[in-house]
């Protein structure tokens, strides 16, 4: 019976040290948006958006009631996912040339009707 208290303290003690790190992980991250607006009231690096979020929930409500610090965090955001919308977007939209897929293949597919209308007009006048 004593080792099986001893057995299941052992496994609750791992558990709690496990989750430890993912806990002050995300502590972490959204305090170093905190500490980055603390310092002179706006957000100077980028985060992961997940961070920002974190910064929000993790505000005290007298700085939340208080200060700008809510609607900095947010235009933080929203230009960070802005910013990474826009390399997406970038990066899908040209291939190794440059050249758009669907361009590619409107274009193919054009020059290739040319070419049989040319034949046929060249045929018919024999």
């Amino acid at each position: 019976m004593a080792a099986l208290r001893t057995l299941v303290a052992v496994g609750g003690i791992a558990a709690a040290v496990a989750a430890a790190p993912a806990t002050a992980a995300g502590t972490s991250c959204g305090g170093a948006v905190l500490a980055d607006w603390h310092d002179n009231g706006r957000i100077d690096g980028a985060y992961a958006p997940r961070c920002y979020r974190t910064a929000v929930a993790a505000l005290p409500e007298d700085v939340r009631m208080y200060s700008s610090a809510q609607d900095d965090i947010g235009r933080a955001l929203q230009a960070r996912l802005e910013t990474s919308a826009s390399a997406q977007a970038r990066d899908d939209a040209s291939g190794p040339l440059g050249f758009k897929l669907p361009l590619l293949v409107v274009g193919t597919v054009a020059l290739l009707m040319l070419t049989a209308g040319l034949a046929a007009d060249a045929l018919g006048r024999r």
